[in-house]
């Protein structure tokens, strides 16, 4: 691809296809950071942070060329220089600079050659913030409880997109300015987005190392935490619970240098991470397992004393183990535990056998008949079957009425959810909400 003269009007020509293909607000920035041309503007209407309204600080000073980190990947790239004035002008663009605000706003600057200043594309999510996440954030950055409104609407304006397409983006940007290509790699290595290791020099991990082993202050055999992990994927708690016995406490490793609660808090959420894995391995479905170890990492994260974080670790061990013991059944064929993972996942949406068939690349027919001589059951049935077992976890829940129950779970009618309900479980789903009582 040839490069463009670099122009405005070629530059313009450029933010507007950007907008065009990915729909992400797009500014075309001068050297002061004032807007040019702005396509979607949602930067400019951000709501204020200590009285400043408008893109980020960090953003305007990148752009201005005072921040160090997009002109020093400039220099060592040999395209930017910078001038007197400390304003970023060069023959050729710097690299896409990938900025995420404290916010979670994602920004991709590339600075530009010649009258300087910025394309910047953003703001926009990599994942939807709302709800209790938006309201902790914005605690998290002491907002007041009066403007965490404007905000909720400022993030209900952005656009949110995968961080696969927005390196793409980045790509396509940097390649219409330049004519150049650039791989995936090239930009992550480049812009900014990879921290270097820290290793203070008064605590190294070699000075670390030699210290326990000087005081024999070993970490437990890796071969005794696989035999833990490996009774989670068999379901077997009594032996979980003999193996976490042998653990001495000296054997785990300091996780953080300045809080023993914030270690045993670390710790606790790489066992629950790894007893994801063991319990995903053990049969339970992806998406259980994974709720439950967002369910028990939250829950250790409000504790304020070690004994009961070391008490909630032991628990959420005993929770995979329980689950997977469960959950097991007789061992399928991959294609009926991919069927059956995909089935609990999408529950909530309706469930034709020719989408099933699709997911696992055969026929219908012959899906249907793997599936009736693996599990004993007719895919259909099994739905039906997996819906009642959901409609009882929803019954026991409140504020979900029976009406709502049947619609969300794709049954016709009342009387149709009522009939199925009953034939699985012997009670109406009135009765089976009185005798949960």
């Amino acid at each position: 691809m040839a490069k463009l003269n670099g122009n405005d009007e070629d530059i313009q020509y450029i933010c507007k296809l950007i907008y065009e293909a990915y729909r992400v607000p797009v500014l075309r920035l001068d050297e002061t950071a004032a807007p040019r041309l702005a396509l979607a503007p949602a930067a400019l209407n951000r709501p204020s942070v200590q009285g400043t309204g408008g893109l980020p600080v960090e953003v305007v000073e990148l752009v201005r060329g005072r921040s160090g980190a997009a002109g020093r990947n400039a220099e060592e790239d040999g395209t930017l220089s910078a001038e007197a004035d400390g304003t970023a002008a060069a023959a050729a663009p710097a690299l896409p600079h990938l900025h995420t605000t404290g916010f979670l706003e994602s920004f991709i600057i590339l600075l530009l050659p010649g009258t300087g200043g910025a394309i910047v594309i953003g703001p926009a999510l990599n994942a939807p913030v709302t709800g209790d996440n938006a309201a902790s954030l914005l605690r998290d950055h002491n907002i007041p409880p009066g403007q965490q409104a404007s905000w909720l609407e400022y993030y209900g304006s952005l656009p949110v997109i995968s961080l696969t397409r927005w390196y793409h983006e980045a790509l396509l940007l940097y390649t219409l300015v330049t004519g150049q290509a650039m791989s995936v790699t090239e930009l992550l290595l480049a812009a900014g987005t990879l921290a270097e290791p820290l290793h203070p020099a008064d605590d190294s991990p070699d000075l670390d190392l030699s210290y326990r082993r000087e005081h024999t202050w070993l970490h437990h055999d890796p071969m005794q935490e696989r035999e833990m992990f490996r009774h989670i994927t068999n379901g077997d708690k009594a032996g979980l619970l003999r193996t976490h016995a042998s653990f001495a406490e000296e054997s785990y490793g300091r996780l953080s240098r300045k809080s023993q609660l914030r270690s045993k808090k670390n710790l606790a959420v790489s066992s629950i991470t790894l007893a994801t894995r063991a319990a995903i391995e053990g049969g339970l479905f992806w998406e259980a397992a994974y709720t439950l170890s967002d369910f028990h990492i939250q829950h250790i994260e409000e504790l304020r004393d070690i004994p009961a974080v070391d008490s909630a670790m032991l628990a959420a061990l005993c929770d995979f183990a329980d689950q997977v013991e469960g959950s097991r059944s007789a061992r399928h064929s991959r294609i009926s535990d991919r069927c059956r993972n995909y089935i609990y996942n999408h529950l909530y949406e309706e469930l034709p056998l020719g989408r099933l068939a699709e997911y696992a690349g055969m026929s219908a027919s012959y899906l249907s008949q793997l599936f009736k001589k693996e599990t004993g059951t007719a895919i259909s049935d099994y739905i039906q079957q997996q819906r009642v077992e959901e409609a009882k976890r929803l019954i026991q829940l409140p504020g979900i009425t029976l009406s709502d129950i049947a619609t969300r779970l794709h049954f016709n009618d009342q009387s149709y959810f009522t009939k199925v309900f009953k034939k699985y479980t012997g009670l109406t789903p009135r009765q089976f909400k009185q005798h949960s009582r």
